[in-house]
Formats: C-alpha cells, structure tokens, sequence
C-alpha cells in the first residue's frame, strides 16, 4: 500500500470482524456463500475444501438446510474474501468489502501495480466515505437503458464465435444509439464511462504486467488501465474492461494482460468485439476510407484510421479483420512492419501520433478527486489523501495547488 496513506485510517483487510447479532436465516447465509463462491469462481468442492467441509456439506449450507456455525464463519469470510458482515448481511462498507475480495484475489498474476493501485482507490473512497460523503455514483438515464439491455438481452452466454461477435457489436451499437455517438470516433473515453455508467476511471504508468483491471459488484465499480502502453492500447484496453462490466462479468476482480484480453475464448470475442465496434464503428471506417482511398484499406488508411479513432495498429487490424476488410495474412505483415514505422511514413495523416503516444497519463476518478479537494480545503482529511489520488508527492506545491480553488494544477 502506498506509504501517503499511513496514518490516514487505512483498510484493515481482515476478515475476521466481529459481528454484532444477527437475525440471518440459514437460507439468508447460504445464498450469499453461494453468491459470493460463484463470484470467485470456485467449485462446491473447491470451497469444502478451504474450510474443510464436504462438497455435500457445502450444498446443504448454500441451500439452506444445514446453518453456519459461529465457528466456521470466519473460515467461509477467509476463503470467500468477504467480510463476515457480509455474510450475515448486516450493513456493510461497500469499498471496503471489496477490497477484502480484491486483496483474496489468489490468482498467479494477481500481485501487481495494477492491483495495488486499486486497492489504494478503495482505500481512498472509504477514508472519504467516513469523513466526508463524496457524491454517490449515479448513471444517467441513457446509460441505466443501456446497463438493462446488456442484462436482460445479452444474459445468455454466447456458444459460438459468430454469436460472440454479434452480441458485443450489438451491445457497441446500442451504447452509441442510447447516449446519441452516431458513428464518430470517441473523445474523453474515461469521462463517458464515469458520467454515464457511474464506473470510477483511474489511469496510471502501472507497468507492462497488467493492461487493466475492473473491480465491480455491491455498489462499487472500477475501471484501472495502465498508461504504459500507447494511448490507443490504452483506451481499448478500457473498452475492453467497460464491457466486462456492462455484460455483468460474474468475477469480481477481473484481472487483464494482454494474453487473457486476446484468449481464445467466447467471453473475451465478445468483449472484443464490443470494444472494436464501440470505437470503431464499421460506418465511421467506411466513410473515412471513402474520403481517403475509394474505399480501400492502404497504408495511409490505417494511418488516418488510427489517428482519427486513437486506436493502436493492433486493435485496428483486428477490427478491419472482423468487417472481412483486411485480409488475415495482409494483417499479419502489416503488424510486423510496426505502426512507428508505418505512422513515420505517413505523418501528414497522423499529426499527433495519437495511437502510438505513450504518455504515462494520472488520471484519478473525477468523482473522488473533486470529493478529496473539497474535503482537504475544509480540513476533514489530510492532504495525503489527495496526494494518493494524483500520485504526487505531499508537498508545498500541492498544498498551494489544492487551497487555491481557482488552481489549474490538479488538471
């Protein structure tokens, strides 16, 4: 955890909380054992297993003919990474329940910057939510239609490639018909995502390790993408995670390098493809390459094409594969000559190099960062806080920047 945070009432991440009484039914209990297996996707046997029960036990608790000793519920909070409170379903702070599944999160690639980064935002919201009430997320009414839609419509996992395919395409196109985006490329992608679909967008140089990670379920939702790879990488690996969070992804913290985005794998396509087509909507490429080359895919094309909707060569390719524009093999030797090579060739389309820039961008959630400066100008938490958010250092200049309310500084 980030050393800004000492002293400022950081997360105790144990689940071995005591309760107050409570008047849960076993059913009560067992559905929430059972909720919260399904989320980390463990079996009934599994399960047994971490708290040293049979599969048959486990399914008598989850359905609640056999009740939860006093004893064994810390054991099913440890192994199910929920607090006991939880469990029992007394009232419970939602970010720190999270982070309690999110630091339980035991996969091999789990111990990462994109991880730690998470878990000082939950750290951050909790701190505020105790001091000083940041404004609740909220979607508007057009993301709230699209939230339905992708729930009701889409619930049914898709069972071929070309169902995966036509779900997340339809889901893209709804996205853009519901919030009025027709067919043009995409502006402030983390700012469509907070102000529609009340999902926190944090953005941070986190490494290669991880490209994202998205963190939802009981009133929280995060989107966190590292900015060490270039901004179009960038922005469809948030698209990519938004749509984990629009199907409903059962997973609790869905943890993302490259490798597992591109899996083969029917969840993934659609997710892709939802991504793709948010970004890169088929009638704005067709009217791009009408205007550039009658129609054609060349290399000035893809140039402009990746300039226009600040996607990386990568991600176009695979778009232009999708709308059978672009040939597998033509794809392939595109992408070894590299999108340097192909951008240095063809500048004059591509003057700010936008899907190719490495920026290294802090963006701290607009909802917390407005709630923390208010918060420190009125002196309910110390500036550390704002320090986590903006990943600076506690200092003078930050102190001016956050007391002078008219400040550029924490742009």
């Amino acid at each position: 955890m980030n050393d800004r945070l000492t002293g400022l009432e950081a997360l105790d991440l144990s689940p071995f909380e005591v309760p107050t009484p409570s008047a849960a039914t076993p059913a009560e209990v067992g559905r929430r054992v059972g909720d919260a297996r399904r989320r980390r996707a463990l079996t009934g046997e599994g399960l047994g297993e971490l708290v040293g029960l049979g599969k048959d036990q486990v399914s008598k608790i989850e359905n609640g003919r056999r009740k939860v000793s006093v004893r064994e519920l810390p054991k099913f909070a440890s192994a199910l990474g929920v607090t006991i409170a939880h469990l029992l379903g007394q009232p419970a702070r939602p970010t720190l329940a999270m982070a309690h599944r999110l630091a339980k999160d035991t996969t091999p690639d789990a111990d990462n910057d994109a991880k730690r980064r998470a878990l000082e935002l939950l750290e951050v919201e909790d701190i505020l939510s105790q001091r000083f009430q940041p404004r609740p997320s909220s979607s508007t009414a057009a993301g709230t239609a699209v939230l339905d839609f992708a729930r009701k419509e889409l619930l049914q996992r898709p069972r071929t490639r070309s169902e995966a395919e036509r779900q997340g395409r339809h889901l893209a196109e709804q996205v853009r018909r519901d919030l009025g985006l027709g067919y043009y490329e995409l502006g402030d992608l983390p700012g469509l995502i907070e102000r529609h679909f009340a999902v926190d967008v944090a953005l941070s140089p986190l490494g290669t390790e991880t490209d994202g990670l998205c963190v939802h379920g009981d009133g929280v939702a995060l989107i966190v993408a590292s900015t060490d790879f270039s901004q179009g990488h960038v922005r469809f690996t948030l698209a990519h995670e938004f749509g984990h969070h629009l199907l409903g992804d059962p997973r609790d913290v869905i943890n993302e390098g490259e490798r597992d985005m591109f899996a083969d794998d029917l969840q993934e396509r659609r997710v892709n493809a939802f991504a793709g087509h948010l970004l890169m909507p088929e009638e704005g490429i067709r009217d791009t390459l009408r205007w550039l080359s009658q129609g054609r895919v060349t290399e000035r094309s893809l140039v402009a094409l990746m300039e226009q909707f600040g996607v990386s060569l990568a991600a176009l390719i695979y778009q232009l594969g999708v709308m059978g524009l672009l040939p597998y093999d033509q794809g392939v030797l595109l992408r070894q000559q590299g999108a340097h090579n192909l951008v240095a060739r063809h500048g004059s389309v591509a003057p700010t190099g936008a899907g190719i820039t490495v920026r290294r961008t802090v963006r701290a959630p607009e909802r917390l960062l407005s709630a923390a400066v208010e918060a420190a100008r009125s002196q309910r938490v110390g500036l550390g806080v704002v320090a986590t958010l903006l990943q600076r250092d506690d200092d003078d200049a930050l102190w001016n920047a956050v007391m002078e309310e008219e400040s550029e500084v924490l742009a």
